[in-house]
């Protein structure tokens, strides 16, 4: 979508919008190649909050390194830096997992609150 927006600016004869979306992207990012930015960053914050959706999220996170213009690995149990080989095999992997249904059901405002007093007193 961004390249269509930068494209018709482009067409439009924009230059000073086109300039000001090159002066914004950050040196890391124009290291990569990146030349305009376009839209904003955002971080679409969900609370888990159902098994269900924790599953699914889950889900996603372990087939998105098998997809797209990633495809890092054939079988998501593959990969180095998932826990899908944990959940699914039930074998850790490079990195110790605890299972998200180990974590469910403790109380952590209590948690929270107890660090602050201590950080505090």
């Amino acid at each position: 979508m961004s390249y269509g927006i930068v494209r018709r600016l482009r067409q439009a004869n924009e230059t000073d919008v086109i300039s000001e979306l090159s002066s914004i992207v950050k040196d890391t990012d124009r290291k990569r190649g990146k030349r305009h930015e376009v839209f904003e960053p955002s971080f679409d914050w969900k609370e888990c909050m159902s098994d269900k959706f924790i599953c699914q999220k889950l889900d996603y996170t372990h087939a998105n390194q098998c997809k797209g213009n990633w495809a890092l690995v054939a079988d998501e149990c593959d990969y180095i830096h998932s826990s899908a080989k944990y959940y699914q095999k039930g074998e850790q992997g490079i990195y110790a997992i605890t299972s998200w249904t180990e974590l469910k059901d403790i109380d952590l405002t209590k948690a929270i609150t107890k660090a602050q007093s201590s950080r505090n007193g």
